[in-house]
């Protein structure tokens, strides 16, 4: 499920209204790892994506 930025920011902070300090800190972690994850899986789907547009330089022979 994917949310519009604006709603999904009103569920964190409805969410971390909550939780107490030690709480707070490891939800933080997890967003922030999180992040990391989302940050790293489009680097891969780039780096995927150029390697998918270079012009092969194989030769084929027809006879």
């Amino acid at each position: 499920m994917r949310l519009p930025t604006k709603q999904l920011i009103n569920k964190i902070e409805n969410l971390s209204n909550g939780l107490t300090p030690e709480q707070l800190s490891n939800f933080l972690d997890i967003i922030d790892a999180m992040t990391a994850l989302v940050e790293e899986a489009g680097e891969l789907k780039s780096d995927s994506d150029t390697k998918n547009n270079i012009p092969s330089t194989e030769l084929s022979v027809f006879h």
